[in-house]
């Protein structure tokens, strides 16, 4: 890994009541693993009362749903745009069709009123995506309610 890190953040994805959806992803570049280094989401939920949304962070194969179909393709923004390289991964937001084989590594209630969610993965145990593989975050809450987040990686 060259240390040549990214975030790939989404804003203002609306959830609809019971339905899972893929809200971001990242997928590596074939040959080219990524580190992920943070996965974050928060809802803009108005009702304290309200059960909170089941978060799953989780690896992907994407299958037919790779970033940009079914979905609207992001550009990773550098964490260092000095860097001659290119970020090599693909991301994308708000996937109308889920993405194939989605294997959650972590799932987390996470409140809808104001609810906030931030993973910092720790160097001793990092969350590795091989080449052609990706790393999700899909939410399922149990009202419409809006969401935004991000996921930051390094190749």
């Amino acid at each position: 890994m060259a240390m040549n890190q990214f975030d790939a953040n989404f804003v203002t994805v609306a959830l609809t009541a019971t339905t899972a959806k893929t809200v971001v992803g990242v997928k590596a570049a074939t040959n080219i693993a990524l580190k992920i280094l943070e996965s974050s989401i928060s809802f803009d939920g108005a009702t304290s009362t309200n059960a909170p949304a089941v978060v799953d962070f989780a690896r992907c194969t994407f299958g037919a749903n790779s970033p940009g179909t079914a979905s609207t393709s992001l550009t990773p923004g550098k964490r260092d745009p000095g860097r001659a390289e290119t970020i090599q991964a693909t991301a994308a937001h708000t996937w109308t069709t889920e993405p194939t084989t989605i294997t959650a590594q972590r799932s987390h209630d996470v409140g809808q009123f104001n609810g906030l969610f931030y993973l910092i993965y720790p160097f001793a145990s990092p969350i590795i995506v091989a080449g052609g593989a990706g790393w999700v975050i899909r939410a399922t809450s149990p009202n419409n309610c809006n969401t935004c987040g991000g996921i930051a990686g390094e190749e």
